[in-house]
């Protein structure tokens, strides 16, 4: 193992970072002890963690994932997170997403495409109220009211243009992109490899003042994330499950989808 450990440390940070999607696709980090991990972590180059996000985090385009949430809205937590499936594009950008039965705002839809109108989303409301299905501004109070977060932001590789944009501005302020923290951890009875930055300040230079990405060593997309705010509190908290890459036809981004229920 150290001699594994000195051939990964000489390499470039794009190798690095190939070399960790491997051993995550080939299962081989499963057999390593914590200690272990984390040495091959320490041999990382800070820049092989960005272009790892960049590069090897999320190889799809197109996929399918169920997402638990929870954000502070208005200095208010949810007493209990949505419970969303997504299923998503990135280019061109397209969103449908609905909030299951067992989560808040249960019976909610959306649909967003952008080629056929980049400024609005296509909803409606749960409950009875589903009825009132229309139009609503992508970026508008309304479509906001549940989430900082645009709609166009659901995809997973909106995590990797976060870590790109907030190493850019750890290297303008003099400082290193590698996570502060490295970890294993238990969450929900799995073993998780916790990558957590904390940066001098939140937005707009940063995402928030401290972000934590988990992962569950088996897939190369990350299968939660966290943000706390300079006073340590909980800004947000979102596990992701059940990833699978699709290639979608353009009905799943219709509305009048007969799988639906937008009226």
């Amino acid at each position: 193992m150290n001699a594994d450990i000195d051939q990964f440390r000489c390499l470039t940070a794009e190798e690095q970072a190939a070399s960790w999607r491997t051993r995550i696709e080939n299962h081989s980090l499963l057999s390593l002890t914590d200690d272990q991990i984390l040495a091959l972590m320490n041999a990382m180059k800070p820049e092989a963690f960005v272009e790892y996000a960049r590069s090897g985090m999320v190889a799809d385009d197109a996929y399918e994932y169920s997402m638990f949430r929870q954000e502070r809205i208005s200095g208010r937590w949810p007493d209990r997170p949505d419970h969303m499936l997504i299923r998503y594009q990135d280019t061109p950008r397209k969103v449908y997403a609905k909030w299951l039965p067992d989560g808040a705002h249960a019976g909610q839809e959306i649909v967003y495409d952008e080629t056929a109108d980049p400024n609005s989303i296509f909803g409606h409301l749960g409950g009875r109220l589903h009825i009132m299905s229309g139009k609503v501004a992508v970026d508008g109070p309304f479509a906001h009211a549940q989430s900082h977060h645009s709609v166009r932001d659901l995809g997973l590789q909106f995590i990797a243009r976060t870590v790109e944009h907030d190493a850019r501005s750890f290297r303008e302020e003099g400082l290193t992109e590698k996570p502060s923290r490295i970890e294993l951890m238990n969450m929900h009875g799995m073993r998780v490899l916790a990558w957590t930055w904390t940066a001098p300040s939140g937005p707009p230079a940063h995402y928030a003042q401290r972000v934590r990405l988990l992962f569950d060593l088996q897939h190369t997309w990350p299968c939660g994330e966290a943000a706390w705010d300079d006073h340590g509190g909980l800004l947000e908290l979102i596990r992701f499950e059940d990833v699978v890459p699709h290639h979608w036809s353009e009905s799943v981004f219709d509305r009048h989808n007969p799988e639906y229920n937008f009226h």
